[in-house]
């Protein structure tokens, strides 16, 4: 598997970071977006980067926040076959601030302008050859405390998002599994879970993407932070590859318990596993 994060929040030479998250991989012969930035950034990044959006297979969208989807339309417009994935619910009303007052959901006319491109899962799906797309997640583990204040438009009242409308993908090869996520709202350990649940017995290589765990001595994100690390109990070898959404505080921790298994994303990163 090859990895190359074409946005994220930290700057790369030559790149143009945001807040915000875009994947590329490649593996068992195909080649895939998870996640598509904020904006077209990630699209001329991937440019420089000799990445050909054009010739992607697919693409997925992890949920239905505008730093995971802003450049679909963009994605749309270079890649003219690619089916966008994407879990039922992420075309909500999704906001966030005091009362609600942000707007923080995808851009409703370009989801309501290619309808034919976008398929909405209702449940766990194989889309490629080892790429399976997870829907279906426990709640045994606390939700990381960053998710206050995210809230959905339901039944004519605001009220917090209960993330039903996240995915996440496992990658599957010869020599393990991936868990590939976006920004880990429902909780990166019960996203493990579900995929040892799904694939029982296969390794776990690495842990990918925005975990969501703001500070790591807060109550809530320190449990989350420690969750993860239960989640990979046996897995001695398996990296956590994150950014984005990721804090200061849980990064330390996290470095200090799992030393250079913690990689940092950034801009243009290239990771082989």
């Amino acid at each position: 598997m090859r990895l190359t994060v074409l946005v994220e929040n930290s700057p790369g030479i030559g790149l143009q970071p945001e807040h915000g998250l875009s994947l590329h991989i490649e593996t068992n012969g195909t080649s895939l977006l998870f996640d598509l930035g904020s904006s077209p950034r990630f699209s001329r990044n991937a440019e420089r980067l000799g990445v050909d959006v054009s010739a992607a297979a697919l693409a997925i969208v992890s949920h239905g926040h505008y730093d995971h989807g802003g450049g679909l339309a963009r994605f749309l417009e270079l890649n003219r076959a690619a089916p966008v994935y994407l879990r039922r619910g992420a075309d909500g009303s999704f906001h966030s601030g005091p009362s609600g007052s942000r707007y923080i959901g995808l851009d409703r006319v370009v989801l309501a302008a290619h309808g034919e491109r976008l398929r909405w899962l209702d449940d766990d799906r194989t889309v490629a050859p080892g790429i399976h797309l997870l829907t279906r997640i426990p709640t045994d583990e606390l939700r990381p405390a960053g998710n206050l204040g995210l809230m959905t438009w339901r039944g004519g009242d605001l009220v917090p998002d209960d993330f039903a409308h996240e995915l996440f993908a496992v990658v599957e090869e010869d020599d393990g599994m991936t868990v590939v996520t976006g920004c880990g709202h429902s909780g990166i350990a019960n996203m493990i879970s579900a995929a040892r649940v799904r694939f029982p017995g296969r390794t776990l290589k690495a842990v990918v993407g925005g975990l969501h765990l703001l500070d790591g001595k807060a109550a809530g994100d320190e449990e989350g932070c420690q969750a993860l690390l239960r989640g990979l109990a046996g897995q001695e070898k398996a990296m956590v590859i994150t950014g984005h959404c990721t804090g200061e505080g849980a990064m330390d921790l996290l470095r200090r318990r799992l030393g250079g298994r913690l990689v940092r994303m950034s801009t243009g990163l290239r990771v082989e596993m």
